[in-house]
């Protein structure tokens, strides 16, 4: 797979906490590889126009939106020794500030039945459509930074 590049005239310093999925782990799963780390670095330099258009190539390939929900899990099962319920059960409180979307929480519940073995991501992502690969992107997108940023508290303020 190509690398998409974006039609902008600025470039996204790399300035990560967590380091972004190697090519070999994409082409492994047939993603569009890089497509991770220049969501991560737009998503870290507040970058809306390149967020958004990255995103919506994400939603397009079931198996970058994979790759990009298990990266999710990975990360957050190392911080806190195991998906948080919020993540897996969707408990949280009405006016809470972190909402993972209903899609994300489908596959954090097969990554959490798998254990570390995301391979079932993929499945999970190939039947769902292109607004739920969206919202479930955007979520995966929002813990990664969400987790460098704020750190453990994150998701439960």
């Amino acid at each position: 797979m190509a690398r998409i590049l974006l039609t902008t005239e600025h470039v996204h310093q790399p300035r990560r906490r967590w380091f972004p999925p190697t090519a070999d782990e994409e082409r492994e799963h047939g993603a569009v590889v890089g497509l991770v780390a220049q969501l991560y670095d737009a998503a870290l330099d507040q970058c809306a126009p390149c967020r958004q258009q990255l995103l919506a190539h994400v939603a397009q390939d079931p198996s970058t939106a994979g790759v990009l929900a298990g990266w999710a899990c990975l990360i957050t099962s190392e911080t806190y020794g195991e998906l948080p319920w919020i993540l897996v059960e969707g408990a949280e409180r009405a006016d809470a500030s972190f909402q993972p979307s209903a899609a994300f929480r489908i596959m954090a519940a097969e990554y959490d039945h798998l254990g570390l073995g995301p391979a079932g991501l993929y499945a999970v992502c190939d039947v769902l459509s292109d607004d739920e690969r969206l919202q479930a992107a955007e979520t995966a997108l929002e813990i990664v930074v969400g987790l460098a940023d704020f750190g453990v508290d994150f998701m439960f303020d």
